[in-house]
């Protein structure tokens, strides 16, 4: 296997188990609160590569790996998405 794509995979995979146990602790019961959802999922974003990730190439794999972590945790929790959207609409004004 070419060392720059398995460099790239196993940070991309780091990325994703970290962001995978963020997310799960901080709703382990459940996801009462849409706000707080979306807040976490954005400093996910927003977080830089992890620093010792050295290369740009594994800088990119770990990014790519919280943003497909937080896409697959938001669709495996859809449904309490859903009902808590459905069971709050948005206020006017």
């Amino acid at each position: 296997m070419d060392e720059q794509f398995r460099q790239y995979r196993f940070a991309r995979t780091g990325g994703q188990k970290i962001t995978e146990a963020e997310l799960a602790a901080q709703f382990k019961d459940c996801i009462k609160d849409l706000h707080q959802l979306e807040h976490a999922i954005e400093q996910l974003l927003t977080k830089q590569a992890a620093p010792w990730r050295t290369t740009d190439l594994e800088q990119e794999g770990f990014r790519e790996g919280i943003r497909a972590s937080a896409l697959e945790f938001y669709w495996n929790n859809r449904q309490q998405v859903r009902r808590l959207i459905l069971d709050h609409p948005p206020r006017p004004g």
